[in-house]
C-alpha cells in the first residue's frame, strides 16, 4: 500500500497494533524492515499478537482502526519519533528487549539528551518530607540545566514535575499509557501544562490503557532514557525501587535519598543503601551533581552507558 510507505507510518502503525517489546514483531524488524514488516503482516497475513485493548477485534478491522489512529495522530497536536529521527533517544538501545518501534510524544519541548537528564521518581503514599526533598532536587537540578524526568504518578512523581515547571525548568513525563489516557487522572491539569509548556513521552500508543504490567514497564524506560535516577522515598515493594535498580544494571547512575528510620515509605530506600553496594547515598543537590557525569553540555561518548548519546 502506498500510503504507508513511509517508515514513520509503517512504525506507527505496527506500534499502534502491538504490546512495546512483542518478541515477534522484534524479530520481523531486525530481519526486515519496518515498511516490509508492515506489508508482510498486513498483506501477506503473517499472524501477530494484538495489544490487549484491541485483541477482541477482528483482524480485518485492525487495520482500518489502526491507519485511523495514526491519521488522527499526525493530525492532532502530538507527534511519532522514530529510530531514525535525530532526536530519538539512543539509551533506549540497550534495554533488553531492544528499543520500541516508535514514541509517542505531545508538547513542545524536544526529546532531551540522555547525557543531560536525570529521573526523580518515589512513592505514591509520598511524606511532606518526601515531597519536600523531591521537589527541592527538581528545581535545583533544573537550575543546573538538568531536564527532569519522572511518571507523573501521584505522590513524589507529581511533586518532582510540578516543581520543575515552577522554576521553568524542563519537565518530561514519562507515562505508562496512551497519551489520549493520561493518568492518574488527579493529573490532569498538570499533564495539560505538560503538554503546553514541557513534554509528554509514551512507548504506548493513544488507547493504551494504564495498568500494571506497564506500570513496572515504564520504570524500566524512564531508567534507560536518563543519565541517572533518584529515588525519594519507596516502601520495601515499591515500582520506585525497580528503577533505580534498573538504571545500575543499564549502565546508569542509581542514587537513594535516606529518610527517617521510622518512616515505612523510605524502607526500600534504606534496604536499597544496604544491600546494593553500586547504588549511591544522596542528601542534596550538590551529591547528586558529583555522581551525574558528564555534565550537561559536555560531548557524551556514543554507545552504553550514562555517557550515552541523546536521549
Amino acid at each position: 500500500m502506498d500510503a504507508y510507505s513511509d517508515e514513520r507510518i509503517a512504525r506507527a502503525t505496527l506500534g499502534w497494533l502491538c504490546e512495546p517489546g512483542d518478541s515477534r514483531l522484534r524479530k520481523l524488524l531486525a530481519e526486515h524492515g519496518p515498511v516490509e514488516t508492515f506489508d508482510m503482516l498486513s498483506v501477506r497475513g503473517v499472524p501477530f499478537v494484538a495489544r490487549s485493548e484491541i485483541r477482541h477485534l477482528p483482524v480485518s478491522r485492525l487495520w482500518g482502526k489502526a491507519a485511523a489512529a495514526v491519521d488522527e495522530a499526525r493530525r492532532g497536536e502530538g507527534r511519532v519519533v522514530i529510530p531514525t529521527d535525530p532526536d530519538w533517544p539512543t539509551g533506549l538501545r540497550d534495554l533488553d528487549g531492544g528499543e520500541p518501534v516508535c514514541l509517542w510524544a505531545r508538547g513542545p519541548a524536544p526529546i532531551p539528551r540522555q547525557a543531560a537528564s536525570v529521573t526523580i521518581v518515589g512513592s505514591r503514599a509520598s511524606s511532606n518530607y518526601g515531597n519536600h526533598v523531591a521537589a527541592d532536587l527538581a528545581a535545583q537540578l533544573s537550575g543546573n540545566g538538568w531536564t527532569v524526568m519522572s511518571s507523573g504518578a501521584l505522590g513524589i512523581d507529581g511533586a518532582v514535575l510540578r516543581a520543575t515547571l515552577a522554576v521553568d525548568g524542563d519537565a518530561v513525563a514519562v507515562l505508562p499509557c496512551g497519551l489520549d489516557q493520561l493518568h492518574p487522572h488527579q493529573h490532569r491539569g498538570l499533564f495539560e501544562r505538560l503538554a503546553g509548556d514541557g513534554l509528554l513521552l509514551s512507548v504506548w500508543p493513544p488507547s493504551a490503557r494504564p495498568n500494571l504490567q506497564r506500570a513496572v514497564a515504564n520504570q524500566t524506560l524512564l531508567a534507560a532514557l536518563t543519565a541517572g535516577t533518584v529515588v525519594v522515598e519507596a516502601s520495601l515493594r515499591s515500582r520506585a525501587m525497580q528503577a533505580v535498580r534498573q538504571a545500575i544494571d543499564l549502565g546508569r547512575v542509581g542514587m537513594v535519598v535516606p529518610g527517617p528510620v521510622t518512616s515505612a515509605v523510605s524502607a526500600g530506600c534504606h534496604e536499597m543503601l544496604r544491600t546494593e553496594p553500586r547504588v549511591r547515598p544522596v542528601a542534596h543537590v550538590d551529591h547528586v551533581l558529583a555522581d551525574l557525569t558528564p555534565q550537561p553540555g559536555s560531548e557524551p561518548d556514543e554507545g552504553g552507558g550514562a555517557g550515552d548519546g541523546d536521549a
